[in-house]
């Protein structure tokens, strides 16, 4: 089973399903609640996902500017912050989901 992971502004989650057997079992977009990790580490994700969202300028969204300066749009290519947690999240979500359950990110490297 495989997934995605990238943030889309509003939209709650930062996993995605990315085959047929995710989709059958999550929908499309995974919601932290969804999966089976200890509560702290979906209130990591939930986190994440407001604080991406918070860089996203909601009251002119075509405005192309982000609400605080230390951040970008995307809420990661220009905050160091930002990525590091992104970048620790990842392996401790991989090895709360186990073996049979893969994540795809552009967010490593």
């Amino acid at each position: 089973m495989r997934l995605r992971f990238f943030f889309d502004a509003g939209s709650g989650v930062c996993l995605w399903a990315r085959d047929d057997e995710a989709r059958a079992r999550f929908g499309y977009a995974v919601e932290a609640a969804m999966l089976d990790v200890p509560a702290e580490l979906r209130a990591e994700i939930e986190e994440l996902v407001t604080d991406y969202d918070d860089t996203f300028p909601w009251d002119d969204p075509a405005s192309g500017q982000a609400v605080a300066a230390s951040r970008t749009i995307s809420g990661y290519a220009e905050s160091p912050a930002f990525a590091t947690r992104v970048r620790a999240l990842l392996p401790k979500l991989r090895a709360a989901l186990g073996p049979g359950l893969e994540i795809e990110s552009d967010y490593e490297g």
